[in-house]
């Protein structure tokens, strides 16, 4: 186990004692969703110039909307100087937190963007095939599939697309 699930883990057991496991939940995606959108926030969190206090204030400024738990926790990964282990933490959280409670993710990539009743039938085959009681779906389109559409959850992948019934059978005409 890495830091960042030592550290994820401890959250989510403490999230659970003062039942905010959702909350902390939204505050890790929001979080991911702020680093991932600022090269600024990385550097910052990366930066070795930056004094402990200096990022602690201003994680607090910046995330002052967080629950108080969450803040904590960074708080001690920044006096522990691990704060660039802030976002793998975050993703930890959330793949722990998803676990248990049933949650799925899946990625569906296709030639077109699908409709809702397609999107439930993906949904519905998630569900049977991966036990899960809930499935988040991030639906992307590419244009290079031709047809047809690719499904991946737990690690597993799902593929219709013509592109991969091609390759399918052009690895198989190369092994006869």
């Amino acid at each position: 186990m890495n830091i960042a699930s030592r550290y994820a883990k401890c959250l989510f057991d403490i999230a659970s004692e003062k039942n905010q496991q959702d909350v902390i939940a939204e505050d890790a995606a929001n979080f991911l969703k702020a680093v991932a959108e600022s090269a600024e926030l990385t550097d910052f969190l990366e930066s070795p110039l930056m004094s402990k206090s200096a990022k602690k204030e201003t994680m607090r400024r910046l995330f002052k909307g967080f629950n108080e738990t969450t803040l904590s926790v960074f708080d001690m990964m920044a006096d522990k100087s691990r704060e660039n282990f802030l976002a793998s933490m975050a993703q930890s959280y959330l793949t722990i937190y998803n676990k248990a409670n049933g949650i799925t993710l899946a990625e569906v990539t296709s030639a077109i963007a699908l409709d809702k009743d397609t999107l439930t039938e993906i949904e519905q085959f998630v569900k049977k095939h991966a036990g899960s009681k809930k499935v988040i779906i991030t639906q992307k389109v590419d244009s290079g599939l031709i047809g047809g559409l690719t499904i991946l959850f737990d690690g597993r992948m799902y593929d219709s697309s013509v592109t991969g019934q091609i390759n399918k059978m052009k690895k198989e005409l190369n092994l006869a």
